[in-house]
């Protein structure tokens, strides 16, 4: 690896096959090297030798050559070696960052950590994300209140369910009837439940979720109601 300082900043030179810039219009501007700065500019080094910058904000994507140590860190990941795995991530991450593969790197962090029930390195992992999708909302809110944070969630899904697509609304309420749920408001949670088996049939996943949680609330109360008789 090459390394040179421009303009303050310390790059990482990146030798690939397949480096490109791609512009706002959709326009992809290929070359043999690139690097990106600390704050985001990225640097092309095109096949005749000429070095272009490009700031941030005013490129869609840069991209550089997959990393190997990516390909090896999604195999030990499958295998089981998940410390090997982890640390090869964090350099991918960091080597690679604002040249896209550090997203991909983040990501498999952030599943990693919360399927292993690292709720608070997860939710680090998927906030730390430049404009995440609504999957990737939705993972973060399940690992902030596995990190006992629903109180950062909710303000989340209030946003999620005043403008967010009509799937990630359905699901957003979804979750804030499981909040209310928890925390001891059956009503709030089965109003939120039932809001999404009325207005949204269209995405049926999600009304069929809610539809089971009614009916699974009105069960447990039905057993509590015996009980007591």
């Amino acid at each position: 690896m090459r390394w040179f300082v421009s303009l303050g900043f310390l790059f990482l030179a990146l030798p690939v096959d397949a480096a490109f810039v791609e512009m706002p219009s959709g326009q992809k501007i290929k070359g043999t090297e690139i690097s990106a700065s600390a704050d985001g500019d990225v640097t092309l080094v095109t096949a005749t030798g000429q070095k272009m910058v490009f700031r941030k904000g005013r490129y869609r994507r840069a991209v550089a050559d997959k990393p190997p140590g990516l390909a090896r860190a999604e195999k030990l990941l499958a295998a089981g070696q998940t410390d090997e795995a982890v640390a090869l991530l964090e350099k991918v991450k960091a080597d690679f960052r604002f040249l896209s593969w550090d997203r991909q790197a983040i990501r498999l962090l952030a599943d990693h950590y919360l399927e292993a029930g690292q709720f608070a390195e997860a939710a680090k992992e998927f906030q730390s994300l430049d404009n995440p999708n609504a999957q990737e909302r939705e993972k973060c809110r399940q690992a902030l209140i596995g990190a006992g944070r629903a109180d950062a969630v909710l303000p989340e899904l209030e946003k999620e369910i005043a403008s967010g697509s009509r799937e990630a609304a359905a699901r957003a309420y979804l979750m804030r009837g499981d909040l209310r749920a928890a925390g001891g408001d059956a009503e709030g949670a089965r109003r939120d439940w039932l809001k999404v088996a009325t207005f949204f049939k269209a995405q049926r996943e999600a009304a069929k979720m809610a539809e089971a949680r009614m009916s699974n609330s009105e069960q447990g109360m039905t057993n509590i109601e015996g009980a007591e008789k």
